[in-house]
Order: structure tokens, then C-alpha cells, then sequence
């Protein structure tokens, strides 16, 4: 199946906002320096300072006993960490309030029938490259060996949320071609900014075994059944879709969904899609003349997992009509990857791609792809991709271009992420009209599961007949709750506060 993103282009008209709800009160920063002071004292400037309240077993705890803190814009949960034993204590959150207790007994502290929401620690910060700063897009921020995680936006910026279990756990960041960083959750409480390294690889550092691309290509096939699994997983994710106009944000429309994941060794079953909760905005600008919808959204995404679809640049029967080169070996995830460049031989193949497939080269896992439609592609996409267009109005995809990453868990390499960006030049002598539309469409798996489910209902699926924005509710700005989300850069929180403000 050729994952194109259908667009329909109507002569309709189409906000956003859009604020985090508030994570953990054991993410609050305090500062704070008391010496050979009583701990109930202590407890009582953290209470004003962080606006929250402590309950504890008085005769658990002596809070004459004297203490020395010093901290400086240092988080909630790692100042108690400073003050009590953390092999004898345990903390945990009901609204405003703090329960200390003794590790055995927390779960009898908090009732059974106990309605409140468990807060989750929203862990944010900020990915620079060592030598410019400049910042690091699209890297991976993650639980070690949980298939819970998110990847930075354009901006470098990440919102990780995870449950309380987690905050002693893990975290890896990780960005191909850089230096794996590891170190526990409630390290980032506390760290707002993230230097990582480039990593490069000398050849006698490598074991150098030599290979032509028609044998790697033939490893990947022949060890697809030991890489990818052959049982039926259900993913959480995040979507996204976005639409600009020229520079301007036209719309921004979000799902959390979830995919029932189809065995890869059964390549005659698609994955399906259901809707979990969605969204869209209003209007952040309108738009001129036209209105662009996508059609298959969340659907037509999944399609870019390029092992479960078996695309053409893998697919032995297509695999004459591209040239293939190894053209280097980068870091990706603490292993080396081989980088294999591939292009059409011929203008007259379609859909044709170019781009480049990163492959473990232990395993022979293709673990990220980045391929677009070439130039000649681009003009024969013309009339696949547009489904409808006003007439006297000349419209064409200029750019196609995807994205998609896997990631390891429970020995099996797993979808991890995946991008579209489509391009599209519109013109209209009559109306004087002369745009660029630009639509992304982002999705980010963040949780992997068991299932026994077999299908969706008929009511749930989405199809890629389906309209995402006509299947939307209206926006909240709490909407996510505890989902993980991919966080929004900086121009689209602009577009945000512009649309609150009209």
C-alpha cells in the first residue's frame, strides 16, 4: 500500500490554544537554606513555599530532630529525598497534600475508595548539540525497557509524563548519530537543559565485514520473522496533524488512538485504528480561498511502517528498479548502524522513492527510514493525492517527504514514530490566488501491549476514508490528562496564545 496523504481542497473555511495541565506537586521548585534547624520547621517553610501540606505518623517521625538543607530551584521530590531516608520513607500525592509514611504501610495511608487521580510527574527539558547549541529534533526521551516515551519537537523540547512507580526508574535519551545519555527520572526534576555529544566511528573501531547491498537487503528479509513480532500488540499513541499557509498556522488537530498492531509476518492483515480522545482547534488564523483536508489521518500514517507494508525499496520484487549504496556507519541507540542510500533507476517506476534506510548491523533490523518521493514521482502524485479541488484552481504536491523509527523492546524491534510533511503549491489566475499549504502529520507510539483483542468494532475503526477533523470534539486545554504527547514548539505555542487572544 503507498502511504500518500490524500487531501481534499474545498472552498470552506475553518483556533488553538493549548496549555499542559499541571503534573505532580513533587515537581514544584523550591529554594531553601536552613541550618541545624528542627525539621518541623523545615517542613513548614516547604509547605508555604510550595502552597502544600504534609501529613505524616508523628510517632514515626522526630521533627525536633535538627537538620541541614541547602537548595537552590531544586524540585520537591528530591528535597524530601535530602531529608528523610528514602529506604524508610515513601511519599506520595493527594491533590495538595503530601503523605509521608513508612514504605510498608503507604498503601493503607490512601483509602481504597479514593476517587482523586493519581498525578503523574511531567518531566521537561531541553536537547542541545555540545558544540553550537543548537537543538536536537526528534530524539528519543524514554523509560529503559518500557515501552512508555516521547521524542523531542523541532525546538528540542520534551514533555515526558510518567506515573509515580517510574520516578526511580531510567530514563535514556538517545538521537542517532550522538552519545546515549542515561540517568534516573528524578534527575530531570531538577535539569532543564540536555547537552548531548556527537559520536563518530573509526573503522578499526568497527569490525568491517564486507557486504553488498543486494546481501544486506537479502538479511533484512530473511530475519524480518526473528526482528519483528509475530504477535498482535496494541500501541497507544499520540497524533497530530498540522496545516499551514504560507507562514501562517491554519489548523491543529490532536488524537491520542490506539493501533491494534497486526503480526508482521502477516503482511495480507492491516493494522487497525480507533480514537481514544481527539481534538481540534479553533481557528488560529483562517484561511484564503481554501481549505485543505486530510483524508486517512491517523490511519494512512500507520501505513509508514515500512516493514509491516513491505515498501518498495525492501520488497524483492521491486528491488531491480532502485540503485542501493552503504554509504556509512553511525551510532544509533549505543549500536552501529549501516546508512543504505537508495534511488529509482528510472522516471517511469511509481511510486518511486529516494532516501536512506538505517540497519542494525548485528541483527539486519531496519530501525529508521527517511525517503521521499523523487521529482519525477512528484508530478504523477498530482493526481493520486488530490481527491478534489475547486475547479480553475491548478494544485500539486512540490514536497513528500517521510519519517519512521523503531525501537527496542522485549527483544523485538517495535513502530516507534513516524512523519509525513506534504507540500502543496495552489494557484488561481481567476481568484489571484497564489499559496503554499504545508501539512504535518506526526505520530508517536506511547505504549506497547499484550491484547487477545482480535478487531475494533465497525463504530470504533477509522478508515482511511475517513476525515480526521470531522470526527473531532471541541478543545480543552486539559484535554491529554496523562497521556504523552509530543510537545508543541515554539511557533505553534504562539499560534496558541494568538487564537486564546482572538
Amino acid at each position: 500500500m503507498f502511504p500518500l496523504l490524500i487531501l481534499a481542497i474545498l472552498l470552506l473555511s475553518f483556533q488553538t490554544k493549548a496549555q499542559q495541565q499541571d503534573g505532580s506537586v513533587f515537581e514544584r521548585r523550591i529554594s531553601i537554606d536552613q541550618k541545624n534547624q528542627s525539621l518541623d520547621l523545615i517542613l513548614e517553610q516547604i509547605s508555604w513555599q510550595a502552597n502544600v501540606f504534609f501529613s505524616y505518623d508523628a510517632t514515626l517521625i522526630n521533627t525536633q530532630e535538627k537538620q541541614t538543607i541547602e537548595a537552590k530551584n531544586i524540585s520537591l521530590y528530591n528535597v524530601l529525598n535530602e531529608l528523610f531516608d528514602t529506604n524508610k520513607f515513601s511519599f506520595s500525592e493527594r491533590e495538595n497534600q503530601i503523605i509521608i509514611s513508612e514504605k510498608n504501610d503507604l498503601v493503607s495511608e490512601i483509602p481504597a475508595n479514593d476517587t482523586v487521580k493519581i498525578k503523574y510527574f511531567f518531566l521537561t527539558g531541553k536537547l542541545v548539540e555540545n558544540k553550537k547549541g543548537e537543538p536536537i529534533k526528534y530524539a528519543s526521551v524514554s523509560i529503559f525497557n518500557k515501552p512508555i516515551g516521547t521524542i523531542t519537537n523541532i525546538d528540542g523540547e520534551f514533555l515526558l509524563k510518567i506515573h509515580p512507580k517510574y520516578i526511580q526508574d531510567t530514563v535514556i535519551i538517545s538521537c542517532m548519530g550522538y552519545a546515549q545519555v542515561m540517568l534516573p527520572a528524578y534527575k530531570l526534576l531538577d535539569e532543564d537543559l540536555f547537552i548531548l555529544t556527537p559520536v563518530s566511528i573509526r573503522i578499526k573501531e568497527v569490525q568491517v565485514t564486507a557486504i553488498t547491498p543486494s546481501q544486506l537487503l537479502r538479511n533484512i528479509r530473511n530475519n524480518l520473522a526473528l526482528n519483528y513480532s509475530s504477535n498482535l500488540k496494541l500501541l497507544t499513541a499520540f497524533y497530530r496533524e498540522t496545516v499551514r499557509q504560507d507562514n501562517n498556522y491554519i489548523n491543529v488537530s490532536e488524537a491520542v488512538i490506539e493501533i491494534l498492531k497486526s503480526p508482521y509476518d502477516n503482511t495480507s492483515r492491516s493494522d487497525l485504528v480507533r480514537l481514544l480522545k481527539a481534538r481540534r482547534s479553533p481557528d488560529v488564523q483562517p484561511f484564503k480561498w481554501l481549505n485543505f483536508k486530510l483524508q486517512g489521518g491517523p490511519f494512512t500514517i500507520t501505513q509508514l511502517d515500512v516493514i509491516k507494508t513491505m515498501e518498495s525499496f525492501i520488497d524483492v520484487k521491486y528491488q531491480e528498479m532502485y540503485d542501493y549504496e552503504i554509504d556509512r556507519v553511525v551510532w544509533y541507540n549505543s549500536h552501529p548502524v549501516y546508512v543504505v542510500k537508495f534511488h529509482p533507476v528510472s522516471s517511469s517506476f511509481y511510486p518511486a522513492f529516494e532516501g536512506e534506510m538505517y540497519v542494525h548491523r548485528e541483527t539486519f533490523a531496519v530501525v529508521h527510514a527517511n525517503y521521499r518521493i523523487s521529482k519525477a514521482g512528484l508530478v504523477k502524485a498530482r493526481e493520486v493525492m488530490i481527491m478534489k479541488k475547486p475547479p480553475k484552481v491548478k494544485a500539486g504536491p512540490s514536497y513528500v517527504q517521510y519519517t519512521v523509527s523503531f525501537q527496542q523492546y522485549q527483544g523485538k524491534w517495535q513502530l516507534a514514530s513516524a512523519q509525513a510533511s506534504v507540500k502543496f503549491k495552489v494557484r488561481s489566475k481567476r481568484d489571484k490566488l497564489k499559496s503554499e499549504f504545508h501539512s504535518v502529520s506526526d505520530l508517536l507510539i506511547t505504549n506497547i501491549e499484550n491484547t487477545d483483542l482480535k478487531r475494533f468494532t465497525k463504530d470504533e475503526k477509522f478508515t482511511k476514508q475517513d476525515i480526521f477533523v470531522e470526527k473531532l470534539g471541541k478543545f480543552d486545554e486539559k484535554y491529554w490528562e496523562n497521556y504523552n504527547i509530543i510537545k508543541p514548539n515554539e511557533d505553534l505555542r504562539k499560534a496558541f496564545k494568538n487564537a486564546s487572544v482572538n
